[in-house]
């Protein structure tokens, strides 16, 4: 009877430490791919000559994108990282850090830092040749709808940040990212983020949109900025040609093909699987770190859709090319 307990505890034992094994090589390669990342945005080693460099920018980065991938708070995050000695070595942690260095960090995080992080993917991900854009809504709270009505909350409009999304939908990537809380008209991001998607993607082909962003600017934009088709669905299908504005406007309405005008909603697609790995609403109170976590869930997003990809090739070149920090 013991033998055969015995048995069983070690069968056990060593099947959980295969799936420990693999659970560090995954985020070993998380590691890597933040590494390169952070080589590619050239960021520096620590923001100020008057940083106490117990804690490189690199480790403290990696540990907010490691903790959007395993859903922590900071106290769990730590714990986590304590316990996991593996991966303490492999970044190069003498020590564990306290959870107000993190949030000081995250609060003290330049903007357009998450910025370059995001547009880093660039050198990594293969060139985008159809991409959609759309919004989402990330809640600001997680409270229960069905005590906010005891308590005599508003059910229906609970506060939140209206993320507008750029995808690659062939690879399911996100290539452009621009909060902002409360409503706000489509038309007033997708200006700016075309003309941003212009400068740094240059084989786009196809450009899908919903109503949402039917107007003659945006269609002026698609055309001239991104040498692209404007796959944009139009309102009042019903009215002419000749009643219609704007010279690309009637141009697509002559040429729109709505079978491959489907193909928009892999970006639904897209926004749901980055809803149901990181979740729907943000755990940070303040509005910057409340952008900052968003930012860091479209890296994790990202790296995890080009773990799932198996880019392993690039793995290793990175690996070969690494310099510790």
């Amino acid at each position: 009877m013991s033998s055969s307990v015995n048995y069983v505890l070690n069968t056990i034992y060593r099947r959980r430490t295969i799936c420990m094994k693999i659970i560090i090589s995954k985020y070993k390669k998380v590691a890597d791919f933040c590494y390169e990342l952070f080589r590619i945005s050239e960021l520096p080693l620590y923001f100020s000559k008057f940083s106490n460099k117990i804690y490189s920018n690199f480790q403290k980065l990696f540990l907010l994108v490691y903790k959007q991938f395993r859903k922590f708070t900071y106290e769990d995050l730590l714990t986590d990282i304590a316990d996991n000695e593996t991966l303490r070595i492999y970044l190069g942690l003498n020590k564990i850090p306290d959870y107000t260095t993190l949030i000081k960090f995250a609060k003290s995080l330049p903007m357009n830092i998450c910025e370059k992080l995001v547009l880093a993917f660039k050198k990594i991900i293969p060139e985008p040749e159809r991409v959609a854009i759309d919004s989402t809504g990330i809640s600001l709270d997680n409270a229960s709808p069905h005590y906010c009505k005891r308590i005599g909350l508003s059910v229906k409009k609970r506060p939140f940040m209206k993320t507008t999304f750029v995808v690659d939908i062939d690879h399911y990537l996100i290539l452009l990212c621009k909060m902002r809380k409360g409503h706000r008209n489509d038309m007033k991001e997708a200006k700016p983020m075309i003309k941003k998607l212009s400068r740094h993607y240059k084989k786009i082909e196809q450009f899908y949109a919903d109503r949402g962003y039917d107007d003659s600017e945006v269609f002026r934009l698609v055309f001239e900025w991104l040498n692209a088709y404007a796959l944009i669905l139009q309102r009042r299908l019903d009215v002419p040609k000749h009643r219609r504005k704007g010279e690309y406007r009637k141009f697509m309405y002559d040429i729109f093909d709505y079978g491959e005008y489907l193909q928009r909603n892999k970006i639904e697609t897209c926004n749901s699987m980055f809803k149901k790995r990181f979740g729907s609403s943000a755990k940070s109170r303040h509005h910057k770190c409340q952008k900052i976590e968003v930012f860091l869930r479209v890296v994790a997003f990202n790296i995890d859709r080009l773990i799932r990809m198996g880019t392993e090739i690039l793995i290793v070149f990175i690996r070969i090319s690494r310099v510790s920090y």
